[in-house]
Order: structure tokens, then C-alpha cells, then sequence
């Protein structure tokens, strides 16, 4: 790992590294912390969505178009956490930010940091979604590394849309994350994916010959889970939300855990909504 540059803001520190994944790639990794506090070690990990990487999480868009989506969706959660006084880690996803991959008639930041990508990845018997966890896997083997700096005991990831999709997977697959926040993603596959145009990220060939979506998220249990979602929110509409969380508290209620797992509706759209981080953050 190699830190590119340090910048101080009225009350946090921004870090930026690079982390070599495998030979021959590296994932930049942006590190917001608190100037002072006494939670300034606790690490969230903040995976962005589709858009401009981890700069819209971090609130440092790319251009006018950028801030206002960041504005519009609520996309700034790594700044959110880190005024809150914890620590946040946000990592540029494979296909996004400085690791995107633009294809010809491709939508900036949508198909164009994804659909070659994930064609590709197919054909050598790979998934986006896979490479992607990986990914976030290995950025948790670095910070374990790094004691001194992340108190990882109570290690949380949160993402909204493309990144609550990925903290869905990464929480379900690496219990080294405690708690999480999906914000935008929780679905039936039937209410959601399969009807509605969603970006090519979202796939794993034959995962519904096996599993739906509320089976993966049951993975987390009995770990503390938020789910949030919008109530206007068109691409996961909220009952198919509503459907998939009775389900995904079965489980709980297997662990004897139902007090864990939450579901916050706002009457928003797809957007990430803040009052979520005062119970998750605790």
C-alpha cells in the first residue's frame, strides 16, 4: 500500500492510498478521519454506487452535474460518517472512478464502468460482483494489518444502490463486518431485478436457481443489519422491500436475534437517508 496525499478539513483528515489487490491491480482507497473524539479508530467502510466512485461519497464530485446528483440522492455518507466522528474507508470499486472501464455508447458511470467489464469477466467464468468483493475483502485484510490506526471490532459498511448491493454480498460473504446499512438494494429478484432495467453489475449467472435475494441477505444474520429504502423509490419498489424483510426476519428470529435486523422507510426516493447512522453508529 502506498499513501498518494494527506489533506486537512476543519475537522477530519482525508488520506488517499492505493492498494495493490493482485499483481498487476491496484484500488485507490480514500480514509476520512475525525481531527479528535473518542471514536475517531471506529471503521465504516462506505461502497458507493454507480456515479463517479468513491469522490461521490467523499463529497469531492467531479463536476457541477456530479454535485447535484450528489446533493439530489444523498450520496455523501464517507463525509456523513465522519462528521459523526468515526472513521470512514471508501475505495474506488473495479469499473468506477480511476478504474473505469469506458465502452463505445456507453452511459458515463452507468453501463460504461460495467458492461464490458462484466462481459468479460463471464466469459473467463467471474462475475462483477465477485471481483468487486474480493476486492473489499482484501481492503479488510489491510486494515486488519493496521490495528494501531482501525478498530475493527465493530467494523460496519454501509452503501446505498450499487454500494448497498455490494455490502449486501460482502457482509453476507466476510464476517469480519458486525453491522451493516443496505440502503437502496434489499429486494425479491422477482420485484425488482428481473422486471425493471438494472445495469448489468447487478447479475450473477443462475444465482436464482438456488437463491433469492433475502437468502443472501440472511447471511448476515444474527449480525446487526439495517435495511433502508425509499417509499417512492421506483427501481426497488418499497413492496418488494417489504416482502423480501419478512423473510430475512425468519432468520433472525431462528438466532433468536429479531431485535437486530431493522427496516427504515423514508418517503424519499432512491437516496440514502441520514437518520439511518444515528442507531447504526452507536
Amino acid at each position: 500500500a502506498r499513501k498518494l496525499e494527506t489533506k486537512t478539513f476543519d475537522t477530519y483528515s482525508r488520506e488517499k492510498w492505493e492498494i495493490d489487490i493482485t499483481p498487476g491491480r491496484s484500488m485507490p482507497v480514500f480514509i476520512l478521519k475525525p481531527l479528535k473524539g473518542p471514536n475517531g479508530k471506529k471503521t465504516v467502510i462506505c461502497l458507493h454506487g454507480h456515479g463517479n466512485g468513491a469522490r461521490d461519497v467523499i463529497n469531492d464530485p467531479v463536476d457541477a452535474g456530479a454535485a447535484a446528483l450528489i446533493r439530489t440522492i444523498n450520496t455523501d455518507y464517507a463525509l456523513q460518517v465522519v462528521k459523526k466522528g468515526w472513521c470512514a474507508v471508501a475505495p474506488d470499486l473495479f469499473g468506477f472512478g480511476s478504474r473505469v472501464d469506458m465502452v463505445e455508447d456507453a452511459r458515463p458511470g452507468f453501463d460504461g464502468g460495467c458492461e464490458k467489464p462484466f462481459l468479460n469477466a463471464v466469459q473467463i467464468g467471474k462475475t462483477l460482483i465477485g471481483i468487486r468483493a474480493k476486492d473489499v475483502c482484501t481492503l479488510i485484510d489491510w486494515l486488519g494489518t493496521r490495528k494501531e490506526e482501525f478498530d475493527l471490532e465493530n467494523l460496519t459498511c454501509i452503501g446505498l444502490s450499487g454500494g448497498g448491493m455490494m455490502t449486501m454480498y460482502v457482509t453476507a460473504l466476510d464476517d469480519r463486518i458486525k453491522r451493516a446499512l443496505i440502503s437502496g438494494y434489499v429486494t425479491e429478484a422477482s420485484g425488482s431485478i428481473l422486471p425493471i432495467r438494472h445495469c448489468s453489475c447487478n447479475y450473477i449467472p443462475r444465482l436464482n436457481a438456488y437463491a433469492d435475494f433475502p437468502d443472501v441477505t440472511g447471511l448476515i444474520a444474527p449480525r446487526f443489519l439495517i435495511v433502508q429504502s425509499g417509499k417512492k423509490d421506483a427501481i426497488f419498489p418499497i413492496a418488494s422491500v417489504r416482502s423480501a424483510m419478512e423473510k430475512i426476519k425468519r432468520v433472525y428470529r431462528v438466532y433468536g436475534k429479531p431485535g437486530n435486523v431493522k427496516l427504515h422507510e423514508h418517503d424519499g426516493y432512491h437516496s440514502f437517508w441520514t437518520p439511518s447512522l444515528d442507531e447504526l453508529l452507536v
